[in-house]
């Protein structure tokens, strides 16, 4: 299981150096660290990332795909944490704080829309899950499914069902070999509970493999690694573009995702307005996951 970035972010850099030595002079490291740490990367993978060729490391296929997937997510972990630029208004920003994920996969594309509604409302978004100190910091929205408590003085309101499916690379999906790696994240370890029988009774299972971050899970089940459980808002991009497939459709989880405040929602007009179009766009995500179907 990949248990940090810091793998990634160590196997990024040897793929771009095409030697471990060199990636090591970057990294301020050994270059036996190096080598250690792309080897644990492979086992825990089940398959070679580099093909060793005297002083030079090359990408083996699947490498590539990862390399791929990997620039992506550090590019996009990257964007998501920058402020988004806009003309400068009379009007102060609206802080919202976002679960990464979703986030990356399915709110930073569409913010575009947003910004053409509301042009004069500037977004600060911050990508971070879990609890909200409101008392501590400048956040003044916070999207969060509910999977712990956040208290009597928080006020909410539910905005969208959570609905899940599974999800592979269209290869895998339609691959003649019967067995599937399935692929866990320790971020949401419940989320196989209403699909691992059905999975099991359609493939046989032939390793699990498990990483710290659901979007780390999904980009290997885009790679070809093996099949996860997805949000609907976080693969349905990737659904239109063809690069994953919902072969068994998806389900309504029994959680849902709520906007968190620390004030009335509807005291504040930017508040209102955000919350207005997240609804409306999550329910048009959700109507239609799979365009075409």
């Amino acid at each position: 299981m990949i248990r940090s970035l810091d793998a990634l972010r160590v196997f990024v850099t040897v793929a771009r150096a095409h030697s471990m030595t060199a990636a090591a002079d970057r990294l301020f490291v050994t270059p036996g660290a190096v080598s250690k740490r792309i080897r644990d990367l492979e086992r825990e993978l089940g398959t070679p990332l580099f093909d060793r060729e005297h002083h030079a490391v090359r990408l083996t296929p699947k490498g590539v795909e990862l390399y791929r997937v990997s620039q992506n997510l550090l590019d996009t972990l990257s964007s998501a944490l920058t402020t988004f630029e806009q003309p400068v208004t009379a009007d102060k920003p609206l802080v919202v704080s976002c679960e990464p994920t979703i986030a990356m996969q399915w709110l930073i594309p569409r913010l575009p829309d947003f910004y053409a509604q509301h042009p004069r409302i500037a977004l600060h978004l911050f990508a971070s899950g879990g609890p909200v100190d409101f008392q501590a910091s400048a956040i003044d929205l916070a999207l969060r499914r509910d999977d712990f408590e956040w208290g009597p003085e928080v006020f909410a309101s539910r905005v969208a069902d959570e609905i899940t499916g599974i999800v592979a690379s269209p290869a895998m999906v339609h691959s003649t070999s019967a067995a599937r790696a399935m692929l866990h994240t320790t971020s949401r370890p419940s989320a196989w509970r209403p699909w691992r029988a059905r999975l099991q009774q359609t493939w046989t299972v032939d390793r699990e493999l498990e990483f710290e971050h659901f979007y780390l899970s999904l980009q290997a089940a885009r790679a070809g690694l093996g099949v996860a459980v997805g949000s609907v808002y976080m693969v349905a991009d990737q659904i239109s573009a063809g690069e994953l497939e919902a072969p068994m459709g998806f389900i309504a989880d029994g959680s849902s995702y709520w906007l968190l405040s620390a004030a009335p929602i509807d005291s504040d007009e930017r508040k209102v307005a955000f919350h207005h179009w997240l609804a409306a766009a999550l329910r048009e995500t959700a109507n239609n996951p799979m365009p075409g179907a």
